[in-house]
């Protein structure tokens, strides 16, 4: 996590200290091991994988609630949809899920590609990392789909 002066320190081990930011002043996730899913949990990647998949294989949500979560609500782009809380989009012909989310010195992210069963976790653990563009190059090594203008995995273009 950057702080004040500049310098990087790990969270975990410097609690006492917190971000600069301005939209988060103080905060360390470090100290917040309950949070906001999307931008403070703590989680391990398997974790996030067999959440994933818990998502859509009945273990959290029956059937017909997991269409509701996972179904398209709002049009982002020509292959690319809002959901509840999730960014979803139609990639090579298959269908794309993903949540993001960071605080100072953190990101993650989990991907779903229902149609062919694989999933994906990104977890970092420093400022300044580019996740938009990781995402993009786990989307490009699962679909094909070359990485496009920085919307990430469940874009579709």
């Amino acid at each position: 996590m950057t702080v004040a002066d500049g310098s990087v320190v790990d969270a975990l081990h410097h609690l006492d200290q917190g971000s600069p930011e301005s939209y988060m002043l103080g905060k360390n996730p470090g100290r917040a091991f309950i949070d906001a899913p999307g931008d403070g949990g703590f989680s391990t990647a398997p974790d996030l994988i067999r959440f994933a998949h818990a998502l859509t294989d009945g273990t959290l949500l029956d059937r017909p609630w997991a269409d509701v979560l996972f179904g398209a609500k709002i049009p982002h782009g020509p292959t690319s949809f809002g959901a509840y809380g999730l960014a979803i989009g139609i990639v090579e012909g298959q269908w794309a899920y993903q949540r993001a989310g960071g605080n100072p010195g953190v990101g993650a992210n989990w991907s779903l590609y229902p149609d062919t069963g694989w999933a994906g976790a990104i977890l970092d653990n420093r400022d300044g990392v580019p996740l938009v563009d990781l995402i993009g190059r786990e989307n490009q090594a699962v679909t094909g789909a070359p990485p496009d203008d920085g919307a990430g995995g469940g874009s579709g273009g």
